[in-house]
């Protein structure tokens, strides 16, 4: 025990207390040492989630969270900074994106 009498624990039968102050009881807290306790849902807890403010959880793999990532859905993002996603860039090396409209992206174009 906590040797804390059970009328004045407000966790009695959590010796910790409460170890992350987060009102949760540890015996019945899901994420014991998590204050945040899952914010985002997914069922991993704050300190062994990556990602802990975007459910899916990096879902593209470029380990960059949703949360923050400008282009979620594409492990490329947007490599030549032009703020076109590279899967939706019709010229993703070319930050003009064929400035001279002839078809050749401009990384290629001669």
């Amino acid at each position: 025990g906590d040797l804390m009498c059970s009328t004045e624990d407000s966790c009695p039968v959590d010796a910790d207390n409460d170890v992350d102050s987060d009102s949760i009881c540890g015996d019945v807290d899901s994420c014991g040492s998590d204050a945040e306790n899952d914010a985002d849902s997914d069922s991993l807890c704050g300190d062994q989630d990556s990602c802990r403010w975007d459910s899916s959880n990096d879902i593209d793999g470029d380990l960059m969270c949703s949360d923050t990532d400008t282009c979620p859905f594409s492990t490329d993002n947007d490599v030549d900074a032009d703020g076109v996603c590279a899967l939706d860039d019709k010229c993703p090396e070319d930050a003009e994106n064929d400035v001279d409209s002839d078809g050749v992206c401009g990384d290629i174009d001669s």
